[in-house]
C-alpha cells in the first residue's frame, strides 16, 4: 500500500493515522490488520509462483486470509457505527478522519479480495451519499470542509475509484461529482489535489524534516501530471461506452487526443525522463516520473482503439515500446514496483505486435494479479464496447485465467 502511493510511510498521512486515529478508533485499526494480512498472504503466493515458497508457508497464507477475512468483517460493523456517529451534531474532526480512513483501507482491502468488488463500489456511493449533506452542515455551521487528513483521503480514494471504473461501467461515479464541483469548492478535484500536496507539513507541524519538503517539492511536477492525466482516462472509457463510438465521436476523439498532445508537450521533460534515466538512483523522483510517463502513455494506446478506421497509427508501436522499456527497467529495480505500474503495463498489453514483450507482459500481469487481484482489471461489463471493450476483456481474461490458476496451484501446495 505504502508503495502505490509512493510518500514513505515514516511521514506519510497513512502514518499519521495510523498513530494518531487507529489508537482510538477500533474499526480503523481493524482494517489495518486486515489489508496488511492480505498483503502478507499474496507475497505469500507470490513466492509460491517464483517457487521460494514451503508448505508451511503456504498454510500460513490461509491463515493470513482467515485472519484478514475476520477483521474485515469486524470493521465493517464498526464502519456503520461510525457513520452513525458523524452524521450527529457532537462528531469531531478525529471522527471524520477515522471514517475516511475506514474507507479508504476497506476499499484498498477490496483489492487483494475479487469477492468485495461489488461492496466496493457500494461504499464509493455511501461516500457520494455521504459527502454533500455533510459539506452543507458544515457550511451551516461556519466549518466549510473536511479535516487535512480526510481530504488527502478522499483524493486517494478517488484515485481507487478511476481504476474500479475499468472493472465495472458503474465505477467512476464519485471521480465524476468531484469534477463537477465549482472550481472553489474545498472538495473539488483540483482543490483535493492541491490540498493533498501541501497537507503534511500541516499535518506533523514543526517537526515534519527538511528532507520530506525538498522531497514534496521535487515530486510535485510529475505528481501534478499525473493528476492530470485522470480526466483523459475516463474520458476515453465513456467514449468507449458510447453506442456511436466510431459513427457520431469524431469531434469529441478529435478533442481528446488534442488534450492528449497539450499534456505530453506541457510534460515533455517528465517523458524525456522517464525514457533516459537509467534507474531511479534511490530516488522517489524517479518512481513518481514512472509511474507518471506510464499512465501517459497508457492513455495514448488507449485512444488507438477509439478509431475504426486507424485502429493501428503509426505511432503505436513505438508508444507501447516505450511503455514496455520503461516498465521493464522499473521491475528489475525494484519488482515491488508492479503494485503501482499493473495498470500501464496490461494496457500496453493488450496492443503489443511484439511477442516477446508480450510474454514479459504478461508474466508481470500474472505476478501482479497474484498480488492484486482485483486492481485496474477490465470486467464483462465492457463486452460490446468496440474495439477497446474487446481488447479490455482480453486482458481480461488472459490476466484473470493464468492468476487463478497459479492461486489454485499455490494454496494445494
Amino acid at each position: 500500500m505504502v508503495l502505490r502511493f509512493g510518500k514513505p510511510f515514516q511521514w506519510s498521512n497513512l502514518s499519521y493515522i495510523y498513530l494518531n486515529i487507529a489508537s482510538k478508533y477500533a474499526g480503523v485499526m481493524r482494517v489495518f490488520i486486515a489489508g496488511a494480512s492480505m498483503e502478507l498472504r499474496s507475497k505469500a503466493l507470490l513466492d509460491g509462483h517464483d517457487g521460494k515458497a514451503s508448505s508451511d508457508q503456504f498454510d500460513h497464507a490461509r491463515r493470513l486470509e482467515h485472519s484478514a477475512t475476520h477483521h474485515y468483517h469486524l470493521a465493517l460493523k464498526d464502519l456503520s457505527g461510525l457513520v452513525d456517529h458523524v452524521s450527529s451534531p457532537d462528531s469531531t474532526d478525529d471522527d471524520i478522519n477515522a471514517l475516511f480512513a475506514m474507507w479508504f483501507l476497506i476499499l484498498h482491502f477490496g483489492l487483494y479480495d475479487s469477492d468485495s468488488l461489488g461492496a466496493s463500489n457500494v461504499h464509493l456511493e455511501g461516500i457520494r451519499s455521504f459527502l454533500k449533506p455533510y459539506l452543507k452542515s458544515c457550511r451551516e455551521q461556519g466549518k466549510g470542509k473536511l479535516p487535512l487528513a480526510s481530504h488527502q483521503l478522499l483524493y486517494y480514494i478517488s484515485y481507487m475509484d478511476i481504476y474500479l471504473a475499468l472493472g465495472s461501467m458503474n465505477s467512476g461515479r464519485l471521480w465524476m461529482d468531484l469534477l463537477s464541483e465549482d472550481s472553489d469548492s474545498p472538495i473539488s478535484y483540483d482543490a483535493l489535489f492541491y490540498s493533498a500536496r501541501s497537507c503534511l507539513p500541516k499535518l506533523w507541524g514543526p517537526q515534519y524534516p527538511i528532507s520530506e519538503l525538498l522531497d514534496d517539492l521535487e515530486n510535485y511536477r510529475p505528481l501534478h501530471f499525473l493528476h492530470l492525466c485522470q480526466k483523459p482516462k475516463l474520458d476515453i472509457l465513456n467514449l468507449a461506452k458510447a453506442s456511436s463510438l466510431g459513427h457520431n465521436d469524431k469531434e469529441g476523439r478529435q478533442q481528446l487526443w488534442k488534450e492528449l498532445t497539450r499534456l505530453g508537450d506541457e510534460f515533455a521533460d517528465v517523458l524525456a525522463l522517464a525514457d533516459k534515466v537509467p534507474d531511479s538512483g534511490a530516488r522517489r523522483l524517479i518512481w513518481t516520473v514512472y509511474h507518471a510517463a506510464l499512465e501517459y502513455y497508457a492513455l495514448q494506446v488507449l485512444y488507438s482503439c477509439l478509431d475504426p478506421d486507424d485502429q493501428s497509427p503509426t505511432w503505436l508501436d513505438g508508444v507501447v515500446g516505450t511503455v514496455t522499456s520503461i516498465g521493464f527497467k522499473a521491475v528489475k529495480e525494484d519488482p515491488r514496483q508492479l503494485y503501482r505500474l499493473v495498470w500501464p503495463l496490461a494496457i500496453a498489453m493488450i496492443r503489443t505486435r511484439d511477442l516477446v514483450h508480450r510474454d514479459w507482459l504478461k508474466d508481470q500481469l500474472l505476478r501482479a494479479q497474484i498480488l492484486l487481484p482485483s486492481f485496474g482489471i477490465p470486467g464483462p461489463d465492457w463486452d460490446g464496447a468496440g474495439l477497446l471493450g474487446q481488447l479490455l476483456l482480453e486482458a481480461n481474461r488472459t490476466c484473470h485465467l493464468v492468476a487463478t490458476t497459479a492461486d489454485q496451484r499455490s494454496l494445494k501446495g
